[in-house]
């Protein structure tokens, strides 16, 4: 490949709405370049591969997410809320071997360790005239503030099989951290509703499990179909506050799932690149304790550029 038509590629994917996976075989070496723009943030999507061997290998992925948005506050109209949430998520595997490894078919295993860092800052006001009917009365317009971070640490499994046949390639591939250590913190103000006091705590837990899975087709080299799912529970102690408009620390529960599902087309773009034009669709909910999950939905265009893989 030249440098030219590398600087090419770089410039096409750069400012995409939502890219698919690029990968660059370099001998014994491959790495993929995902970013992924969305209307509320932004995806990003690295990892570099080494095969040691025919059949042992290793790799680590780095997935870089950042939201930005605006919303009401639950329940409360009268509200707005500006959310800021940045995660770093690292996959490091550096053993991963081959059971089966030929023409049409692939079955591998892998292990390693799986890290996590997240930063959600939240900013806004709500009014609730109600407030105003306590004893005392207290304003009804307040000011709110969340600061929260959390790292994840735990071991990490993969395994995965893919078949290659004439006219259909298929890969399907799961992975498990099935515990992993958290450290969290979190500082939060109410004002004036609470008073001028901030809230804030600290904590070292265990939590179990978080998992994901991923399937992946492509028909007659043209049309490429991607479904995936994943999952994550978290139990740990979160900031509240009771009916005497104390800060408390209850017990949380909070578990979130994650549904992907594209569909898109493959345009032959010369040896083994070919430009990618489709649409995919999410299915996001986070469900705390015993209450209603939340749910979001987005949309967002594939315009990529890719390189098929083995």
């Amino acid at each position: 490949m030249s440098i030219n038509k590398l600087f090419l590629i770089l410039i096409f994917i750069s400012p995409l709405v939502y890219s698919e996976e690029v990968n660059f075989d370099l001998g014994n070496f491959n790495f993929f370049l995902s970013p992924k723009i969305m209307k509320d943030g932004s995806i990003t999507d690295f990892g570099i591969g080494l095969y040691y061997s025919e059949k042992l290998s290793g790799e680590f992925r780095i997935r870089y997410t950042t939201i930005s948005k605006n919303e009401e506050l639950s329940g409360v109209s009268d509200s707005l809320n500006a959310i800021n949430e940045n995660t770093f998520e690292l996959y490091l595997l550096p053993t991963k071997y081959d059971f089966l490894h030929n023409n049409n078919s692939r079955l591998w295993v892998s292990g390693g360790v799986y890290y996590e860092y997240d930063k959600l800052n939240e900013k806004g006001f709500f009014n609730m005239p109600k407030l105003e009917l306590l004893t005392p009365p207290r304003e009804r317009v307040n000011s709110y503030a969340n600061d929260f971070s959390m790292h994840l640490l735990g071991p990490l499994a993969e395994t995965g099989i893919l078949f290659d046949l004439r006219f259909l390639k298929t890969t399907f591939s799961a992975g498990v951290v099935p515990i992993f250590f958290m450290y969290s913190s979190q500082n939060m103000s109410i004002i004036p509703l609470l008073d001028l006091n901030r809230a804030k705590y600290s904590q070292n837990t265990w939590g179990s499990p978080y998992f994901f899975c991923i399937f992946e087709s492509t028909i007659f080299k043209y049309v490429n179909i991607v479904l995936q799912y994943d999952y994550m529970k978290l139990n740990y102690k979160g900031i509240d506050f009771d009916a005497n408009l104390n800060w408390i620390n209850p017990e949380k529960i909070t578990i979130t799932q994650s549904i992907k599902i594209e569909a898109s087309a493959l345009i032959p773009w010369g040896g083994n690149l070919s430009a990618q034009i489709g649409y995919g669709y999410t299915f996001d909910s986070i469900k705390m304790d015993s209450a209603v999950a939340i749910s979001s939905n987005k949309h967002y265009i594939i315009l990529a550029v890719k390189k098929s893989g083995e």
